[in-house]
């Protein structure tokens, strides 16, 4: 019998990284041998004619060969059921099938992370305050995540490193890739209490959106996003729209200057609601009093404020799904609804998007990204048609930005 990883990287191989079809095709089936060997022999329907292709061209063998070449070179592969794979990955609406790490995965379900993001180029003011942050956060147990680029990015895995605590690095460039060039060493560092991660490997080819993709990774592994610094025309403000739809909190670090055109991206943030933080604390408590219980490890963390209180956060409840992706369940909602009879709704009175949202929510609480992949719809319509839904009083959001019909 093949290594279940070997099954998930040729499919990666057939369809590309990142793509959600492998996700849309396998609904129906059990087990990850059965679904390969399908499409194999051409009983999955619905494939287009470049997946066909794309289908003969790629062997097994070759998924075997790209495993071995990879543990050679001492890069851990782990597929989505792998053990070890984060269970907080498994909640985003389009998970990696495949990862291939420096280092494990093991410790992530067990803490808390906060990615930390911002420009390659801050200013001494956001290098000084994001610094002193990122040691109050590691006082607190917090783990700090980046996407491993020059800038901001490095300061979380850095800081993280001089404390000996472990730290996550999310490339969006192949892991074994000199990228940012020189950081080999770092690379490494990071790998002997944490991880470097990356959907890509040199064996593959890298798309030009890589660095999006990558960062639904980074806000599906974290608790909450740091802007420590962005202009308005920052690519790294991609990271508050997967924040927004995972119903993860962003948190923004003030400007220098309201004036100064490099802190545009974080005046915005602040007017459309993002919470401002001026310590560790801010952040800290934020997290105590959200409802996080669904991501967070089994461990109970207490997280002390400036002024000695403490906030106590939930253990974890395990998500499951076959291959199709996770079912969001939120306990408290569950026991408000028991003795409760589900009202019938007039569709009739709805609009078509509208009717998707509903159908999407039927027996299930879901965050925006798991409704976004249910009805196929864009992000901002989806968005704009639950606030109509909830002005209805059809639908309801619950802490942690989670969505469900009105019981």
């Amino acid at each position: 019998m093949l290594d279940k990883r070997i099954y998930w990287l040729w499919l990666v191989q057939v369809f590309g990284v990142s793509n959600p079809r492998i996700w849309q095709l396998g609904e129906r089936f059990s087990d990850i041998e059965t679904y390969v060997r399908s499409i194999m022999n051409g009983s999955v329907r619905y494939l287009t004619d470049d997946e066909r292709r794309s289908v003969k061209e790629h062997k097994i063998s070759e998924a075997e060969e790209l495993l071995n070449s990879c543990l050679d070179k001492g890069i851990s592969v782990y597929c989505y059921e792998s053990e070890g794979y984060p269970q907080k990955l498994k909640r985003i609406s389009n998970p990696p099938s495949v990862l291939f790490c420096y280092g494990n995965l093991d410790f992530l379900d067990d803490r808390v992370c906060i990615a930390v993001v911002g420009t390659r180029k801050p200013s001494e003011y956001s290098v000084s305050v994001t610094e002193k942050l990122c040691r109050q956060l590691i006082e607190r147990d917090i783990l700090l995540a980046s996407g491993f680029a020059l800038g901001i990015d490095k300061i979380g895995n850095e800081v993280s490193l001089e404390n000996n605590i472990p730290t996550v690095a999310v490339m969006g460039t192949a892991i074994d890739e000199d990228y940012p060039k020189g950081s080999k060493d770092l690379k490494m560092q990071i790998a002997q209490n944490g991880v470097v991660i990356s959907e890509y490997c040199s064996y593959m080819k890298v798309p030009l959106n890589s660095f999006v993709q990558r960062n639904r990774i980074l806000v599906g592994l974290s608790d909450g996003v740091l802007f420590c610094e962005c202009s308005d025309k920052s690519r790294g403000l991609d990271n508050a729209k997967h924040a927004a739809v995972q119903g993860k909190p962003i948190f923004v670090i003030p400007p220098n200057d309201i004036f100064e055109p490099r802190y545009f991206g974080q005046r915005d943030l602040i007017r459309n609601g993002a919470l401002t933080v001026f310590s560790g604390a801010d952040i800290a408590s934020n997290l105590a009093y959200e409802s996080f219980e669904d991501i967070h490890g089994s461990k109970d963390y207490k997280l002390a404020s400036d002024d000695s209180e403490e906030f106590e956060l939930k253990p974890e409840k395990k998500s499951r799904r076959k291959l199709k992706k996770s079912k969001t369940q939120n306990e408290v909602q569950e026991v408000e609804a028991a003795d409760t009879v589900e009202k019938d709704i007039d569709y009739s009175l709805l609009t078509e998007t509208q009717k998707k949202i509903c159908k999407a929510l039927e027996g299930d609480n879901l965050i925006v990204d798991e409704i976004v992949f249910k009805t196929g719809e864009d992000v901002s319509i989806v968005l704009s048609e639950l606030i109509e839904l909830e002005l209805k009083g059809i639908i309801k959001a619950f802490p942690g930005k989670i969505y469900g019909i009105v019981k």
